[in-house]
């Protein structure tokens, strides 16, 4: 008896190719099997265009803010050594990995953690430019103190850090691993960020901040390559995909803001960092 291959289909019969299932190729004006779903590295380009123009945008309206990947620029007396600091550990790391400075900042670069850390920013950056000033944190900050985004309010001054630290494998483990980093970093007092801002007089000014709110905004890598598609798309209106990540990233910031918030062993000082952001909260979830 011969084999079966194709069950069911008999001899003139129609082929429905989407009963194979295979979600990552797609059948194609050429007849060629071809790629449908873009792995996240391959959205870099796109990515580095947008977030330049969000450098360029913020260093327009407050002056020499931003480097082109979105960074906040490190300016003041212990710039130097702060550089040196950062070399000496990246050439340490290198080492380890025996791989060369240009071979780490790569991988770096195309490790999917970096890329949802640049999609988060980008997306708080679409929804809410108008009321807040959403950036990359230094790479000192990132670096010494776990710092991904700075949000400020630009109404009130109010600051909020973000946090990846690159899990993003989606399940329960890798949420509590985040959680614990971030109760272990607020029990501390919370970050502090040296190359810091904050909105006075209406004016965005530097300045080095202490016992800042910190958490977690969390993409699994299935809600990251959903994302990236319409974000790297030039329309300026939210597709649906952008409006349901926001909102859950934004109800999660909201729950962890409400834990924190009833913590009466916190610093005062964090704890009253975390009251007066409760009306940025507010306006953030309005926009749900």
């Amino acid at each position: 008896m011969g084999i079966e291959y194709l069950a069911g289909i008999k001899p003139g019969d129609k082929i429905d190719l989407s009963r194979f299932g295979n979600s990552s190729k797609k059948f194609g004006e050429t007849g060629k099997f071809e790629k449908s779903v873009k792995s996240p590295e391959a959205y870099l380009p796109e990515l580095k265009v947008r977030l330049k123009a969000l450098a360029q945008r913020l260093n327009d309206e407050y002056g020499d803010l931003l480097e082109d990947n979105g960074q906040i620029k490190m300016i003041g007396d212990e710039v130097e050594t702060d550089r040196v600091n950062i070399a000496s550990k990246e050439k340490v790391w290198s080492e380890d990995v025996q791989k060369t400075l240009e071979e780490m900042a790569l991988d770096r670069e195309k490790n999917p953690a970096n890329i949802a850390e640049i999609a988060v920013t980008l997306l708080f950056d679409k929804v809410l430019r108008d009321e807040f000033v959403v950036m990359r944190a230094s790479v000192h900050d990132d670096y010494e103190n776990g710092a991904d985004q700075l949000i400020i309010d630009k109404q009130t001054g109010a600051v909020i850090c973000g946090f990846d630290d690159a899990v993003l494998g989606g399940f329960d483990k890798d949420r509590e691993v985040k959680k614990n980093k971030i109760d272990a970093k607020m029990k501390h007092g919370g970050a502090r960020i040296k190359y810091g801002a904050t909105v006075k007089e209406g004016k965005l000014e530097r300045k080095s901040l202490e016992n800042i709110p910190i958490f977690y905004f969390n993409l699994n890598k299935a809600e990251l390559s959903g994302l990236l598609k319409p974000l790297t798309a030039d329309e300026t209106e939210l597709s649906e995909v952008e409006k349901s990540n926001y909102a859950e990233l934004v109800s999660s910031l909201s729950a962890q803001a409400e834990q924190y918030g009833s913590n009466q062993t916190l610093y005062p000082e964090l704890r009253n960092n975390l009251r007066n952001f409760r009306p940025s909260l507010e306006k953030m979830r309005a926009k749900i």
